[in-house]
């Protein structure tokens, strides 16, 4: 069992990595062809690599000195969870909002389905969007 955490600690790694980078493609490599990403928070929903490669890089222009940490990982068979922490400056557009230099910061959940080669078919990104949008001061 050992083995299979420290498999979800380094994909967790990973994971918050490509966030973090502006190196979209190695965001994308992490996801099957026809992936699909949900975020009812920001109402986007992204399917396959052009869709996914968009919303990352947005992100990334939008929001600098990101960091992103994972209390939990675990998974069972191809369904897989990752406990988030997030935190980063927003210092550009960010889904339409102009840029405003607030650091802001939240918790959430990622619930992903895995391919059997370990790339990501699915994920359901759930967290507080009104906390962060209260950071940014959008009330």
């Amino acid at each position: 069992m050992p083995d299979e955490m420290d498999d979800m600690a380094a994909f967790a790694r990973r994971y918050g990595d490509a966030w973090a980078s502006s190196d979209t493609e190695a965001f994308v490599a992490l996801f099957t062809p026809d992936a699909t990403y949900r975020d009812d928070q920001v109402k986007r929903f992204s399917r396959g690599h052009d869709d996914l490669r968009a919303f990352h890089a947005h992100f990334v222009a939008a929001i600098s000195d990101i960091r992103m940490a994972f209390p939990r990982a675990f998974r069972s068979g191809e369904d897989a969870c990752l406990e988030w922490t997030f935190s980063g400056v927003q210092t550009g557009v960010y889904h339409g909002k102009p840029p405003t230099g607030i650091a802001f910061s939240g918790v959430g959940v990622a619930v992903m389905k895995l391919a059997p080669d370990g790339r990501i078919a699915a994920v359901v990104d759930y967290y507080d969007g009104g906390a962060v949008k209260t950071q940014l001061g959008d009330h």
